[in-house]
C-alpha cells in the first residue's frame, strides 16, 4: 500500500510557489489592460497571450535558462463572480453536446466579457467524458492559442500548466488537449498544478484523465467553499441504479435556463429537491489533493490566491511533520 509520505514525495512546493506567482501575474494583466503598463516580470519570456487584448485571460511562457514552459490561466476576479458565471451543465468534453446527443451553444457574457462559443470542437482520440459547459465555453475560447503558443516552444521543453480558481478547472480542461492537439503527447513530461479548482467534469472525465498519466497536484484550502463546487452528487439520500440516465435538465437553471435563475447554483439545489428520487449527474475530482486549512471572517478571503494560497503552500500534511 501506498503511504501518504511517498504519494507526496514528487510534490514541489518551490514550484507551487513559482506557479502561483505566475497566476497572480495573470491577475496583474488583466487589472492593467489597456493602460499598456503590464510586462511579465521575473525569469520567464513571454512566448504567447491568451484571450482578447481587452480582456486577457494568461499567457504562456518559458522559463530562462532551462526548458521549463508554463501555460498560466486566471481565474475571475471575485469570489462572487465564480457564482454568477457557473454554467453547471454536463456537456461533452470533445463537441459540447448534451447526453441526448443535441449540441449545446451558449452566446451569454461570462467571466468578465468573455462570450462563449462553446460548440467548437476539440479533437480528441479517446472519450473524455462530460464536463461543465460554461468552464468548457471559456476554455474553447483560448485553446488556439494557447496550442499555437505550445507549437512554437522546443519539442524537448517540460510543460508546466497552472490555474487557479476557475482557472484550475481551465488547466484541467487543457491537458487533454495538449496531448491530442500539441507536439508535446508524453504525459511524463507535462504537470498540472491547480490552485482553488471546482470539480469540472463528471466520473468519466476523471477516470480518462487518471488514464493519461499526467501528474495533477490539486491545492486546496480546506475552508475555501468554491473547492466543494459542483457538490459531487444531487443524491441526497440514496445513490440511484446507475443504469438511469441523469437528468439532463440539471444546471439550466441558469440565465437561459427552464428556469430563469441568474444563480446556476440555486438552480442546482432547486433540481436536488424538486428530483431527488431520480439519478443525478456525478461531479468528480481530478489529481492528488494537497490540503492546508487557513481560517478567516470572510468566504472570499478563504480563496483568496496571494494572501492564502501563496502562504498555505508551504504547509506539510500531518503525517509528514516530523
Amino acid at each position: 500500500m501506498t503511504s501518504f509520505a511517498s504519494l507526496y514525495e514528487k510534490f514541489d512546493a518551490s514550484q507551487a510557489r513559482k506557479l502561483a506567482g505566475l497566476i497572480q501575474q495573470a491577475y496583474d494583466q488583466f487589472d492593467l489592460r489597456g493602460t499598456g503598463l503590464w510586462k511579465l516580470e521575473g525569469s520567464h519570456k513571454l512566448v504567447g497571450q491568451l484571450g482578447k487584448e481587452e480582456v486577457p485571460f494568461g499567457f504562456v511562457v518559458s522559463e530562462i535558462g532551462s526548458n521549463n514552459v508554463v501555460v498560466v490561466f486566471r481565474g475571475t476576479k471575485r469570489f462572487i463572480e465564480w457564482f454568477k458565471d457557473a454554467n453547471i451543465q454536463l456537456v461533452s468534453y470533445k463537441n459540447s453536446t448534451e447526453k441526448n446527443g443535441q449540441t449545446v451553444k451558449a452566446t451569454w457574457d461570462i467571466a468578465d466579457g468573455v462570450t462563449e462559443e462553446s460548440s467548437n470542437e476539440i479533437p480528441t482520440t479517446n472519450d473524455f467524458g462530460d464536463v461543465t459547459a460554461g468552464f468548457r465555453g471559456i476554455y474553447i475560447n483560448l485553446r488556439q492559442q494557447m496550442v499555437e503558443a505550445l507549437d512554437k516552444c522546443s519539442a524537448d521543453s517540460r510543460i508546466f500548466v497552472t490555474g487557479h480558481s476557475l482557472g484550475g478547472a481551465l488547466a484541467t480542461l487543457a491537458i487533454p488537449d495538449i496531448l491530442n492537439n500539441t507536439q508535446f503527447n508524453n504525459h511524463q513530461k507535462i504537470e498540472l498544478y491547480t490552485f482553488a479548482s471546482p470539480r469540472c467534469g463528471d466520473r468519466t472525465f476523471a477516470t480518462a484523465f487518471q488514464e493519461t498519466g499526467i501528474q495533477h497536484w490539486r491545492i486546496a484550502n480546506t475552508e475555501d467553499f468554491v473547492t466543494t463546487l459542483p457538490f459531487p452528487t444531487g443524491n441526497v439520500f440514496r445513490a440511484e441504479s446507475s443504469m438511469k440516465s441523469p437528468e439532463v435538465e440539471l444546471g439550466q437553471g441558469g440565465v437561459n435556463g427552464v428556469d430563469e435563475n441568474p444563480n446556476p447554483i440555486f438552480g442546482f439545489f432547486k433540481e436536488m429537491y424538486n428530483r431527488r428520487k431520480r439519478r443525478m449527474p456525478d461531479y468528480v475530482h481530478t489529481g492528488t489533493p494537497v490540503y492546508f486549512t487557513f481560517h478567516a471572517a470572510a468566504l472570499e478571503m478563504h480563496h483568496n490566491l496571494h494572501g492564502v494560497y501563496m502562504n498555505g503552500i508551504g504547509q506539510k500534511p500531518l503525517d509528514l511533520i516530523k
